[in-house]
């Protein structure tokens, strides 16, 4: 799914920055289950192939099965923080025998817990907490988006063949940490 992140640039450097010096790298697992800790002293950076869909907090459509390959990677749990800014990002791939319509259909219902849902036919993006539609990317493909400002659900679903791929997503960000 191309659902864009905007991040203050100073911030990513930041932290690209602080893996030069002083930091420790932790990798375990090989393939689908690598997971791989950076801790340095400004901040931290946590990557896990192996993820719960839960985590997403949306339901996986019945009968859907998880996309799996060995050259891609088709789920990711990914959380950066430092005393700046906190990122959390959870995705998973998966594809159904139904068609666009009924997934689009089936998770607009469960992202309506979250609040109000947009919904963009191509790609979308997160800017300053708010979701807003690019019109790039294939038409075909929906994106929904239903959350607040530091939370967000996302689905994205395109047709794959004679049933669909789809892609659910958590976005949770955060401001500078308050100091005690």
């Amino acid at each position: 799914m191309k659902l864009y992140l905007w991040l203050p640039s100073f911030l990513v450097m930041a932290l690209a920055g602080a893996l030069l010096f002083g930091c420790k790298v932790q990798k375990t697992g090989e393939g689908r289950n690598k997971k791989v800790d950076i801790e340095t002293p400004v901040g931290s950076l946590h990557v896990n192939t192996q993820v719960d869909p839960k985590d997403t907090g949306l339901e996986v459509y019945p009968g859907a099965i998880r996309a799996e390959d060995e050259e891609k990677k088709h789920a990711a749990n990914v959380t950066m923080d430092s005393s700046l800014f906190g990122m959390k990002v959870v995705a998973v791939k998966f594809h159904s025998d139904a068609p666009p319509a009924k997934l689009v259909d089936f998770y607009r219902n469960q992202l309506k817990a979250y609040g109000d849902v947009t919904e963009c036919h191509g790609d979308a993006a997160i800017a300053h907490g708010k979701m807003s539609c690019l019109h790039t990317g294939p038409v075909e493909k929906t994106v929904l988006v239903a959350g607040t400002e530091e939370r967000h659900h996302a689905i994205s679903v395109k047709p794959d063949g004679k049933g669909s791929t789809f892609e659910l997503v958590y976005i949770q960000t955060r401001g500078e940490k308050e100091t005690q």
